[in-house]
């Protein structure tokens, strides 16, 4: 009788990290609320709604962390480190 292995290795799911923004009334600032990771930008969205929805927000929108240009950085201030 001979034994079968079956390779029982989980897929593995690259994720990226999102910044999620939003602004309270039409007028207000838009604000930054949160992070999140998700392998896709449809399930970040849905996160987003599912973890953000403490407030009855006019506008939220999520930017993928690797897309955000950096204008200034601690580098750029001087005394800074």
């Amino acid at each position: 009788m001979s034994l079968i292995k079956r390779k029982t290795s989980l897929p593995t799911t690259e994720y990226d990290y999102y910044e999620v923004f939003a602004r309270e009334k039409l007028d207000g600032p838009l604000a930054h609320i949160g992070c999140l990771s998700a392998p896709n930008a449809e399930l970040a969205t849905s996160q987003a709604r599912l973890m953000y929805s403490e407030k009855p927000w006019v506008e939220m929108c999520m930017v993928r962390r690797d897309q955000v240009i950096q204008i200034i950085t601690a580098n750029d201030i001087p005394g800074v480190a």
